[in-house]
């Protein structure tokens, strides 16, 4: 059965009507916070009274904002990009993963760390690398965790990321530091996985700040890279700054999703920002960040937006280097250097992903190879019924003839 696109046409039409006037919408509501962005750009004052009041009255489960770095830069600055360093390394990683497959003949999963080591400016070839590592139960009990635990692999990928990263960043450290270190993951810093507690981290977020220190100690500048972030904490600071001097606001829908038009950070920094500008760096200001800098006061998450030529993209970097101007000016000048090279995403980036990425091809190579093992040791592949119909379904469709 084909899909019948005629029966579509007048669906098609509203939805075209419908996000042309939500556009328009959005435009106006970015009117009004940019005129709010440029009233309190350096007014200090206001926007710590819009912050304090904003702690005391939001919601403190919906609550996330921003709160400006230092004062060096106005709100609304917009930091053209500096000459990069003659020479720098940057290390990227990556990963990806096939999840467990109760349906599969065998139940195992796979984590492939890919990453790469780019020499800037020293005329070396780039060295790109993957790190595969499988998984397999070893008991029934295993076996069971196994078909529950798909979101546990997502973890343990993304731990194996970052701890790849910092191995590199360790293993590259070294020299007087005249050639700056890049460590950059194509991931968010302040990590904290979906479903745990924001009163204590949990062990995997320990692990993962344990990465971020060894980075640090290696002398390099982290950086987490996410290409069209959805957050809205800029937004936050904005609204509440609108809030000052209205005695209607409601300050409980601060952080709430929806509130404020719906805009998130992206709608104000696309009018800011010109190719190869940042934003002034920004605090993370949440629960979880208040944990981050419990630990260890140089892993708070800091961050900036930053413009690589088609849309925008946020850089997280930690305090670490937020509070070393030398390293913030190599970080966005070697992620806009980097983006040249495809046009509007770093290229260490894009490879590692390549590094990393297993496709189709790489997972039923993988199941031969696995499938000739098993009958060395006399065991059978099977696949669960469900699986075997899946293959014959979609497999090539061939017209029914009546006999």
């Amino acid at each position: 059965m084909t899909l019948e696109f005629e029966k579509l046409t007048a669906r098609i039409e509203a939805m075209a009507k419908s996000t042309a006037q939500r556009l328009e919408d959005r435009d106006n509501s970015v009117d009004e916070l940019l005129k709010t962005l440029e009233r309190y750009a350096d007014d200090w004052d206001a926007v710590g009274k819009a912050l304090q009041l904003a702690q005391e009255k939001a919601d403190p489960k919906l609550y996330r904002s921003a709160r400006p770095f230092d004062h060096t830069h106005p709100l609304n600055a917009h930091i053209s990009p500096p000459t990069p360093p003659e020479k720098a390394t940057i290390v990227a990683t990556d990963g990806s993963q096939i999840m467990p497959d109760r349906h599969a003949a065998h139940l195992y999963y796979l984590i492939n760390v890919g990453g790469i080591v780019y020499f800037h400016g020293d005329g070396r070839a780039p060295h790109p690398f993957t790190i595969p590592t499988l998984h397999f139960p070893k008991t029934d009990q295993e076996a069971a965790r196994f078909v529950m635990g798909s979101g546990e692999v997502s973890i343990e990928r993304d731990l194996q990321e970052i701890g790849t990263l910092a191995d590199n960043a360790w293993n590259l450290r070294g020299g007087d530091g005249s050639v700056p270190l890049l460590a950059i993951l194509d991931q968010r810093l302040l990590y904290w996985p979906i479903g745990g507690t924001e009163a204590a981290p949990n062990e995997d977020v320990v692990a993962w700040m344990r990465a971020m220190t060894k980075v640090h100690d290696s002398g390099a500048a982290l950086a987490g890279y996410i290409d069209r972030p959805m957050t809205t904490a800029v937004v936050t600071l904005l609204r509440a700054l609108q809030g000052i001097g209205d005695p209607k606001f409601d300050w409980k829908s601060l952080g709430k999703q929806g509130a404020g038009g719906g805009l998130n950070d992206i709608a104000i920094f696309r009018r800011l920002l010109e190719p190869g500008q940042r934003s002034k760096l920004f605090v993370n200001v949440s629960p979880p960040n208040e944990r981050f800098a419990e630990i260890d006061p140089a892993n708070e998450v800091c961050f900036f937006y930053f413009n690589p030529g088609r849309g925008i993209a946020r850089v997280d970097v930690p305090r670490w280097v937020a509070e070393d101007e030398g390293m913030v000016t190599a970080v966005h000048a070697l992620i806009h250097d980097q983006c040249q090279i495809l046009g509007d995403y770093p290229y260490v980036i894009a490879r590692a992903d390549e590094m990393a990425v297993v496709g189709r091809q790489d997972n039923e190579n993988l199941n031969f190879l696995i499938d000739v093992a098993m009958q060395r040791h006399g065991i059978e592949s099977r696949l669960t019924a469900k699986q075997g119909s899946k293959g014959l379904a979609r497999g090539g469709k061939t017209r029914h003839r009546g006999i």
